[in-house]
């Protein structure tokens, strides 16, 4: 009727790639027919031609079948949109079968940087829906996409695997962010006890707008404009206001960006571990800056406040093979208020600071050794645990 409303159509599925290849038994096959074939034409055995033409039938019937999709739709769920370097990725593969018949067997392939995962699916009844947990491993910090999700399945008789992958995977991309993996520091320990230390302590400062504490009397060589004139001229001597440097010190973290300082792997580690001292600089009260010698990801001098966002700095800040930025140049405004610990690879650091008494190196990756200035020198992220909590 033309006044009718239109009817409701339901969405075309997803294109799907589907292709079949052979397993390792289907080689023989076909070769076991053609044997049979000719074995029958020179004894005239009507049994033999019966069996070639039968090995034929089943060779076919497999590709058949394995070519043939599945019932059931497949969903991914993630359950974990942000792990630590090294936990799985939490997901859940939903079988839903809309048919009236059951499902047969089949496999899914799944992919995280690299990584590939199976998932056995076993029948699923008709109208039923199958929940199926899985875990995708992470070597690596990054933003990665999950996928290309392929659906495999094999025929009865084991000759031929079918696969097919949905082009668009359920509509949307499925993103996941592996931060560093922060590791637990038991008490204000090593730099971060130093630094503490030291934000209670309060230093003297010719700056006039520093603190108030007292008066003394002038000695040469002092700031002028720090005499206090109604003082002086109740008293008969010149007499100064002496200040305090009031400002809370910060904790610096630099990492070592320079490819040449050590290999990959030994780059996980060295960002790991300054992720740990960043968060437990911050779980103890401190100021804490995060920088490193990555031209583009330089970090900002201000103190981060909470710790996703040293875990949001890190996440992207790779090594570079050359032009990094030379350490010294990233305190603009001096070293004053600034303790520094430089997270290097068993390599470096490539730079340094003419004050070396201002900073603290420590060197993680394979076959680190310990140096002249280096504090801590350490295999890996757990190894610095436990060498942390010695030197401290």
């Amino acid at each position: 009727h033309p006044d009718a409303p239109p009817r409701r159509q339901r969405p075309a599925p997803a294109p799907q790639r589907r292709h079949s290849v052979p397993t390792r038994s289907a080689p023989g096959a076909r070769p076991l027919a053609v044997n049979l074939a000719v074995l029958a034409q020179c004894t005239n055995y009507e049994q033999l031609v019966v069996a070639a033409h039968g090995t034929t039938i089943v060779a076919l019937l497999a590709i058949i079948v394995a070519r043939r999709p599945l019932r059931a739709q497949i969903e991914r769920r993630i359950r974990t949109v942000r792990v630590p370097r090294g936990d799985p990725v939490r997901v859940v593969y939903r079988a839903r079968n809309d048919t009236t018949h059951r499902s047969g067997r089949a496999t899914l392939l799944d992919r995280c940087d690299g990584a590939e995962i199976e998932v056995d699916i076993d029948p699923v009844p008709a109208g039923g829906i199958v929940d199926l947990p899985a875990a995708l491993p992470t070597r690596r910090r990054g933003v990665f996409e999950l996928g290309p999700l392929d659906t495999q399945k094999i025929d009865p008789f084991f000759l031929a695997v079918g696969r097919w992958r949905n082009d668009h995977d359920d509509g949307h991309l499925h993103t996941v962010t592996v931060h560093p993996k922060v590791y637990e520091l038991l008490g204000p320990q090593g730099s971060s006890r130093v630094v503490e230390n030291e934000s209670v302590v309060r230093r003297a400062a010719a700056d006039p707008l520093s603190g108030f504490v007292s008066m003394r009397e002038y000695v040469a060589g002092d700031d002028p404009r720090l005499i206090h004139w109604p003082t002086t001229a109740r008293t008969g001597t010149l007499m100064v206001r002496e200040h305090v440097e009031v400002r809370r010190p910060e904790f610096t973290i630099v990492v070592d960006a320079a490819a040449a300082v050590g290999s990959e792997d030994d780059f996980e580690e060295v960002v790991d571990v300054a992720a740990t001292v960043a968060v437990h600089a911050l779980r103890t009260g401190l100021d804490v800056v995060v920088r490193s010698t990555h031209p583009d990801h330089a970090g900002r001098p201000s103190p981060l406040r909470a710790e996703a966002e040293v875990l949001d700095l890190l996440t992207p800040v790779r090594q570079v093979e050359s032009d990094t930025l030379h350490v010294a140049s990233l305190f603009g405004n001096g070293f004053d208020h600034t303790s520094v610990l430089m997270v290097t690879g068993p390599n470096g650091p490539m730079t340094r600071m003419s004050m070396n008494d201002a900073m603290i190196t420590i060197r993680i990756g394979e076959d680190a050794r310990p140096s002249e200035g280096v504090a801590v020198a350490a295999q890996d992220a757990p190894d610095f645990v436990q060498r942390w909590r010695a030197w401290s």
